[in-house]
Parts: structure tokens; C-alpha cells; sequence
């Protein structure tokens, strides 16, 4: 016969009766134990009652006989800060009612969860219920929310090869061999040839919060294809550019223009200089002293010996560039300079200047070199090329195998130099904004005298010119702010992007100087990243 009695009505569970008439059980321990043999193991023991029972006293009828009552189980919705996950929390019965399928949604409910619930991460919440111990607590996330996604901009696929392409690609013969300088024919397009596909930007999809909220995305920018010389857009499709004449295409961001070529065995003092509106080839070398100058792009299958060689496109030599000193401490006889990629296999006494990154396949000997991105000596994702003496005087970033030589060989490195440029611009823009702000206080103080003044004509006039000046105030004070913060940002990414990457070795005699931090190295390093680490030079080896 049962000891207990439980009543469903208010959830407790009662001795039938008092210990002490009873005479069993004789001690608490002995009801504890009683209690967790019995059906109600899992309720939660009123602990304050069941001492009372057994202790001291001659007046026991006000003891109360609960011994244990059932606690039903509970669950709490958590939304995070972005109201992107909902929470589940829920604490297990002692004994009470578990929670339900519908318990649950009606929580979700309540707590404005509306959409994204999982209904089979939700099963599995409530299923532990039955693994977990009575009166514990654990959580799931049982709703997501769907972030928008952006329309993707617009993209330009080039369908036609360039000069640069065909550089880079020596033709392979009969039974596999590769003949390092048949380069194939000359890259040249005709009326009627693709040339660049668009693929337009996308509108992207919405998302949505937990809470129903609808999150919109934002749409991809839809630039247009440039229609350059010798090229027009396609009467079929709007998205590609075709060719109109005969020439060499030549690569841009978003178009590409077809060049009249010049094609040249060798430049020496029987050409004579040269300056052309388009492409120019030339098959051999660029002998001493001599110039090269294009709008296109310049592609020397040769050497470059002492010239000058510019370019407002793309310049490629694929053997090398071999220059002199022509005074101490003075420019070299040999300058390449070029507004996009500069490609070479190799360079040594030569001044050598890009705007966008400078790619030197073996390696660059007492040059004085600039980016404005990347400088790369080697081939390939860790190229394994040297840099030895001469300076760097500006890029992004330089990868390279070795750096400096044995010999101990000075060898200067500045990099991230448009930092000053970019603090004096950040510097205008405060000076610019501090007197906005005179002006402002200037303003108020007018229109605080105006507003005392006896109503006239008069006044109503100056008001309204004051009121004119505070709205131009306010639109130069937010392209202010505009500016102010795209130079930071412009700082930001690149102190965090600056940094030289040697895979080999570093040599003694390197000195480093990247924004306004300079550092000498005397010794020998293994491969190691030199980068900034809060304003100061540091060093992080590679494994």
C-alpha cells in the first residue's frame, strides 16, 4: 500500500499520514528514500515540510503533509540582436506536464516569431525533454531568419585574346613540346568580332527577420560596356561589343578598344623613335638610347638596352630591361613606365613605374621600382624571384623569394607611401570642417540678433539670407563628412593591407619602411611577413 497520495488538482503529493501516528518512516532519510522508489521520484521534494515532520515537538496537527509537488515544464523565447535566430529555452519537468508541439508554437507566438521556425529543429528541442534530467535547462535556436542577398554588379567577359595573351602563351608543337619563342600570329580581330560580353547586375533577393520583417536587398550597380574606338554594341544584343575594324584589341576594365599595331623587327637608330596612336610589337629588342612611346598597348619579345619605353596601356618584355647608371645618385639610363601592368622577365639598373602592379618574372637588380599595388618577383601564388638592391619607392604590397643578398647589399623598401598623401588630405578636411563649425556658431549668433529685432521687411529679408547660407552650410558640411570618411576608410585598408612577403630568405642590409614606420634589418630571416601592427613595423613567420 502506497504512502502517497498525489492530487492532480493542485500538483502536490501528500503523506496519507503524519509520521508520528503512523510511526513509519522514522527519519527523514528514511521518507527521502521512500520517495525515490516511488512513482514520484521525479517531483520536486518540499524539503522545509518533510523537516518538520520529524522533528522534536508534542504539537504536530499544524504539519503540513506535502512532501513533494509537480512542476510543469517551461519554455522562454530568445530573439538576438538582429532578430535574425530565435532561442528555445526550456526547463524539464519535475513530475508536470512536458512541453508540447503546440506549447510551443504558442510560445513562438507570444513571442512575435512568425516566421523562419524550423518545425524539425523544433521536434528535436522538444524530444530532449525526455533525455535530460528533471528540472535541467538547455536551449536550441529553432527559428532563422533569411538575410537579403545583393544583386551581384554588372560583369565584363572578354571574348577575344590580346597582344599580352598571346605573349604569355608560347605554341605547342608536334609530340608535346613547347617552343619558348613561337608565340604564335599576332592577335588582330575583324569587323564583326566579339569582343567583350556584359553580364548585367543582378536585383537580388529579400530576406526576412524572425519577426516577419521583410529585409531588402540591395541591387547590384549596372555599369555599361565603353564603346571605344573601333568597337560599337552589337544590334542583337545590348550586352556585347563587337569589333568595326581591323586591328589589335586592347584590354580595359569595362571595354576594349582595337588599335591600329605597328610591328617592328627591332627599334634602333634606323627606326628612329617611336611614337604611335595604338598597339606597337616589337619582335626583337629596343636598342640604346632609343624611345617607344603608345596609347596601346607595348608588347618587346626582346631586350630593352638604355631606352624609354611608356605606355597608357599595358607593357610586356619578355626577355628583359638592362640599364646604367648615368650619374651617381642619379635616375638609370633604362625608364619603363606604363598606367596599367608592367610584365618582364627580367631588370637591372632600370626605373621602372606602374599604376597598377608590376610582375617581374626572375628578378630586378639595383632597380628603383614603384606600384601602385602589387610588386610580385617570381612566378606563380609564392613566387620565388630576387630582389636585390636598388629601392622600392612606393607599392601595396611585394612578394618575393629572396630579398637583399648574401653580400649584405643595401636594399631599400618603402611601401604604403600614399599614407601621406592621404593624412594631408584627412588633415584638410578637419581644418575644412573646423571652419564650418566657426561659421555655424557665426550663423546662430546672427540669427539670434535678427530674431530680437523689430518685425520688418527688412529683417524677414536677412533672415531668409541667413537661412539660405545655413542650407549651403549643411550640404558643404555633409560632403565634408563624405570625404572625411573615405579617406579614412582609404587608410584603414591600407595600413591592414601593406606588407612584404618574402618565401625564401631575407637578407642583412633590407631596410623597411612602410607608411611612416622604418625598421633595418641586419641579420638573415627565414620566410616571414613584414607588415604594420598597430602603427609600429613587425615580423610574423611563415610555417
Amino acid at each position: 500500500m502506497s504512502l502517497f497520495r498525489f492530487d492532480e488538482g493542485d500538483g502536490y503529493v501528500y503523506l496519507l499520514s503524519h509520521p508520528v501516528e503512523s510511526g513509519f518512516p522514522a527519519s527523514a532519510s528514511q521518507l527521502m528514500e521512500l520517495l525515490e522508489q516511488s512513482s514520484y521520484a521525479d517531483f520536486e521534494v518540499v524539503h522545509a515540510n518533510i523537516g518538520k515532520l520529524f522533528s522534536a515537538g508534542d504539537d504536530f496537527s499544524n504539519d503540513s503533509l506535502i512532501v513533494a509537488k509537480a512542476i510543469d515544464a517551461s519554455i522562454m523565447i530568445k530573439v538576438d540582436e538582429s532578430n535574425m535566430m530565435a532561442n528555445a529555452q526550456i526547463t524539464t519537468a519535475c513530475g508536470g506536464k512536458i512541453i508540447s508541439l503546440d506549447d510551443a508554437k504558442v510560445a513562438l507566438k507570444k513571442a512575435g516569431v512568425i516566421k523562419g521556425v524550423s518545425r524539425e529543429a523544433l521536434e528535436q528541442c522538444l524530444g530532449q525533454q525526455f533525455e535530460q534530467s528533471p528540472g535541467s535547462v538547455y536551449s536550441a535556436i529553432v527559428a532563422h531568419g533569411q538575410r537579403a542577398k545583393d544583386g551581384t554588379d554588372a560583369r565584363f567577359v572578354r571574348l577575344c585574346m590580346t597582344a599580352q595573351d598571346r605573349i604569355l602563351t608560347p605554341q605547342e608543337k608536334d609530340g608535346g613540346k613547347v617552343d619558348m619563342r613561337d608565340l604564335g600570329a599576332i592577335i588582330t580581330v575583324r569587323p564583326g568580332s566579339p569582343l567583350m560580353k556584359r553580364i548585367p547586375a543582378t536585383e537580388g533577393s529579400s530576406g526576412y527577420s524572425v519577426f516577419g520583417n521583410v529585409l531588402e536587398a540591395k541591387p547590384g550597380k549596372n555599369f555599361e560596356i565603353e564603346v571605344l574606338e573601333g568597337t560599337k554594341i552589337d544590334e542583337k544584343d545590348p550586352n556585347l561589343l563587337i569589333a568595326v575594324a581591323k586591328g589589335v584589341p586592347v584590354a580595359l576594365p569595362r571595354g576594349i578598344r582595337v588599335d591600329d599595331v605597328l610591328c617592328y623587327n627591332d627599334v634602333d637608330v634606323t627606326t628612329g623613335h617611336i611614337e604611335f596612336d595604338g598597339s606597337v610589337i616589337i619582335s626583337g629588342d629596343v636598342k640604346d638610347g632609343m624611345k617607344v612611346k603608345a596609347t596601346g598597348d607595348i608588347t618587346i619579345l626582346g631586350f630593352v638596352e638604355s631606352s624609354e619605353i611608356q605606355s597608357d596601356n599595358v607593357i610586356t618584355i619578355v626577355q628583359g630591361a638592362i640599364g646604367r647608371k648615368v650619374i651617381e645618385e642619379d635616375d638609370f639610363s633604362c625608364f619603363i613606365r606604363a598606367r596599367r601592368n608592367i610584365t618582364i622577365g627580367y631588370a637591372q639598373y632600370a626605373c621602372i613605374e606602374t599604376q597598377q602592379d608590376l610582375l617581374i618574372e626572375k628578378q630586378a637588380l639595383h632597380c628603383n621600382l614603384s606600384s601602385s599595388r602589387l610588386i610580385r618577383i617570381g612566378k606563380g601564388d609564392t613566387p620565388r624571384g630576387k630582389l636585390i638592391g636598388g629601392k622600392v619607392l612606393n607599392a601595396l604590397r611585394i612578394e618575393t623569394g629572396e630579398l637583399g643578398a648574401p653580400s649584405g647589399t643595401k636594399t631599400h623598401i618603402s611601401i604604403a607611401q600614399s599614407f601621406h598623401e592621404l593624412k594631408e588630405k584627412q588633415s584638410e578636411f578637419k581644418k575644412f570642417e573646423k571652419r564650418l563649425a566657426e561659421k555655424a556658431v557665426a550663423l546662430n549668433k546672427a540669427k539670434a540678433k535678427a530674431s530680437k529685432a523689430p518685425e520688418s521687411p527688412k529683417r524677414a529679408a536677412y533672415l531668409n539670407k541667413l537661412l539660405t547660407n545655413e542650407k549651403q552650410l549643411n550640404v558643404h558640411y555633409q560632403r565634408n563628412q563624405r570625404n572625411l570618411k573615405l579617406v579614412d576608410r582609404k587608410l584603414q585598408r591600407l595600413l591592414v593591407g601593406s606588407r612584404v612577403k618574402v618565401n625564401d630568405l631575407m637578407h642583412p642590409g633590407i631596410e623597411v619602411t612602410i607608411a611612416r614606420d622604418s625598421k633595418q634589418f641586419t641579420r638573415i630571416y627565414p620566410p616571414h611577413l613584414v607588415k604594420l601592427d598597430e602603427g609600429k613595423i613587425t615580423q610574423q613567420f611563415l610555417s
